[in-house]
């Protein structure tokens, strides 16, 4: 494997996949763009993520620059990294041709601005139960039930926010072989650090750190690519 380091986001390739990191999470559009243009084809994006991350694009620019909102129609990635917000690069990946559609597998969901082609998929757990229902994020049943709700379709990126992850029973799953599967079918696989929100939703579950998961993360998408 090696690793390229650019701007605070890094590629490394392991086992021939490309395999992409980055800080926040809107910062996945350059990856994904560098995939759209490899492919030369929008493609489908499966998120693991504790939020759902689907307003409209500039939805915050625009409230503040009123008198001069900016179209979500943007040639410029790097401008439109600058001015979105974390939870507004789904709408501006699909509105700008990268992406075709997107399913996001979410701890919680708030959504008010979600654009058809993005399916949320959010089942909330029963009051006592959250320790139990973070740790089954990468479990083959739980990967399973999801997927029948949002189907896989190809070609596709793999796409996960370490704030997903709540305790270390999460990044350790028992049944992992759906987990690995998606990993090997996927073109790339795109992470983000999201360091903050690590921190702060592992408050409750042992606080730890997005080095945790990212080591975690990592291991397994080397077991699978070996396997």
């Amino acid at each position: 494997s090696f690793r390229i380091s650019w701007r605070n986001r890094m590629l490394t390739l392991i086992g021939g996949k490309r395999v992409y990191e980055v800080e926040d999470h809107h910062h996945v559009l350059i990856p994904w763009k560098q995939e759209r243009d490899r492919l030369n084809t929008p493609f489908h994006v499966l998120t693991l993520d504790h939020h759902t991350d689907t307003l409209g694009a500039f939805t915050h620019y625009n409230s503040v620059h009123s008198d001069s909102p900016r179209s979500p129609l943007c040639e410029d990635l790097e401008e439109a990294i600058r001015l979105l917000r974390h939870d507004e690069h789904f709408d501006f990946a699909v509105r700008n041709d990268i992406i075709r559609s997107a399913a996001i597998f979410s701890h919680v969901n708030f959504s008010i601005d979600v654009n058809p082609a993005v399916r949320i998929v959010h089942t909330p757990p029963e009051p006592g139960t959250e320790e139990q229902y973070y740790a089954q994020i990468l479990e083959t049943e739980f990967l399973k039930k999801n997927l029948e709700e949002a189907p896989l379709t190809e070609p596709f990126v793999l796409d996960i926010d370490l704030d997903v992850f709540k305790g270390a029973r999460s990044i350790q799953p028992r049944e992992p072989e759906l987990f690995y599967e998606l990993i090997r079918r996927a073109e790339a696989i795109t992470i983000s650090r999201e360091r903050d929100w690590v921190r702060l939703l592992n408050l409750d579950y042992g606080k730890l750190q997005y080095e945790y998961f990212l080591e975690h993360l990592l291991e397994h998408i080397g077991k699978a690519l070996s396997s």
